[in-house]
């Protein structure tokens, strides 16, 4: 394995590498293909096109019949795979999402329950579909959800990750991933005001419902191990900017159990297992820890979350990753901008080991040069041991 392997298992491990690794969480089209040399494929030409999208409604359901955006995902997730060892990441968080049917150009679902506004770039290319409500109305409905496509994505992805892993894994560490945690596929099916319900009146439907996926994850899980996938990002957003959406006592209650069952899992098959969620999380770092997650990504500094303080408070037990900004520094920067901002990164954080630099989300906005300056500062401040 490459030096990137044992850069990234020595951080997650609370020690000190050669240097301090770093992580890639590109899922734009635009970058991607940016980085490898590829035009943009013309789906957002088509999507707008008035001609062009008359067609794609009519063939919608054809389309997700044939599965064709299972096989442009099976692409998209090596692409970004390929792109991040390009750039010299050391690892990368690699999304394997086949869950969207398009129900026209503007309109889509998944196969969880949510419904969708269908995004476009502005660069010619689909960007994630953004979230627009729930399709369940209480329990009855999800006992009548077709779920035969939740229960094939972890073939799925035992076979995309295989094809990566066997390809790429040998020069950078892949986290592998996919869409929801528990507790956005919880909440979001149903919308919050019907989820608060189900937390006070519903509670073993909650549970048994929780259950399922948390059994569904370990068998992602077991797909990806043996895939020969090295490690898991388990990815759910459970904080707002001004902290968590529900209170910790409650995530404890109805998530905690479960979650130390996926981690338990992960650890058993090898694997390492780190956690991400936007927002202000400060007071379910702890619990992130007791629920024996490796790492926490992404310590958004726009939500006011300071590196120097989560250091401080679970530095010695967990991990840190993240914490570089995505609306100024990686977007507009000046290159001394960026690279006082790793700098700084790496002196609060990067003492002793258990850190690992990147970006703390993705978006279209993101500038490849900006984010090539990020990879240089890491070379030049990064060594250990460190001198800044």
């Amino acid at each position: 394995m490459a030096a990137s392997h044992d850069r990234v298992k020595a951080a997650l491990e609370l020690k000190e590498p050669d240097r301090v690794p770093t992580m890639d969480v590109m899922e734009e089209y635009s970058n991607i293909y940016q980085v490898l040399g590829r035009k943009p494929a013309p789906l957002g030409f088509l999507f707008t096109n008035p001609h062009a999208a008359r067609i794609i409604d009519r063939i919608a359901p054809l389309i997700n019949k044939s599965h064709y955006m299972d096989y442009e995902m099976d692409r998209f997730s090596r692409d970004r795979t390929e792109a991040a060892m390009r750039m010299g990441y050391d690892s990368a968080w690699v999304m394997h999402v086949p869950i969207w049917r398009f129900l026209n150009t503007r309109v889509a679902e998944d196969i969880y329950g949510r419904c969708y506004q269908v995004v476009l770039d502005g660069k010619g290319n689909l960007g994630t579909p953004m979230y627009r409500g729930g399709m369940f109305r209480g329990p009855d409905d999800w006992k009548a959800w077709d779920k035969r496509d939740i229960l094939r994505l972890p073939d799925r992805a035992n076979r995309a990750y295989a094809r990566i892993q066997k390809e790429l894994g040998d020069k950078i560490f892949i986290f592998a991933s996919f869409l929801f945690g528990l507790f956005e596929n919880s909440w979001q099916p149903f919308g919050f005001e019907r989820f608060a319900v189900a937390l006070r009146r519903e509670k073993d439907f909650l549970r048994r419902y929780i259950r399922f996926y948390q059994d569904h994850y370990c068998m992602m899980l077991e797909a990806w191990a043996d895939a020969g996938v090295p490690g898991a990002c388990y990815s759910d957003d459970m904080a707002y900017r001004s902290g968590p959406m529900l209170h910790p006592r409650l995530m404890e209650e109805f998530f905690g159990e479960s979650l130390r069952r996926i981690t338990e899992t992960a650890h058993a098959l090898g694997m390492k297992i780190i956690v991400h969620s936007d927002g202000n999380v400060y007071p379910l770092l702890e619990w992130f820890c007791d629920c024996g997650f490796d790492g926490v990504h992404a310590l958004e500094p726009t939500a006011g979350v300071e590196l120097a303080l989560v250091k401080k408070r679970v530095g010695t037990r967990i991990c840190l990753l993240g914490n570089i900004d995505i609306t100024h520094i990686l977007v507009d920067a000046t290159r001394e901008e960026v690279f006082e901002a790793v700098r700084q990164a790496i002196k609060e954080a990067g003492e002793g080991g258990g850190y690992i630099l990147a970006p703390t989300n993705s978006h279209p906005g993101m500038n490849v040069e900006r984010l090539r300056w990020m990879l240089e500062a890491v070379d030049k401040y990064g060594n250990y041991p460190l001198a800044i």
